[in-house]
């Protein structure tokens, strides 16, 4: 009788990281870096373009200054790093 194969026993798959989390490349020590899709208007003050209520941007809060809390395009805030040569994002 032929034997049977038997797959070895899974891991299960790490939890995927939730929504509100900002990707790895766009963290930045001093401030806290979260993804969210606002529901009204924002100015992106990398470009000085409206982000639209309901498209997901990065909001960018430093830490000892929390009122001076930005949302940024994802794009704006990638050029922002490269521009304070933090990153090559």
């Amino acid at each position: 009788m032929p034997r049977r194969h038997r797959r070895a026993p899974q891991t299960p798959p790490p939890a995927p990281r939730p929504r509100a989390a900002a990707p790895l490349w766009a963290l930045l020590a001093g401030y806290e870096v979260r993804q969210v899709g606002g529901e009204k208007e924002y100015r992106c003050p990398g470009c000085d373009h409206p982000i639209r209520p309901g498209v997901w941007h990065l909001v960018v809060v430093p830490e000892d200054a929390p009122e001076e809390r930005r949302h940024w395009h994802t794009g704006c805030w990638r050029v922002e790093l490269r521009r304070r040569g933090l990153g090559r994002a």
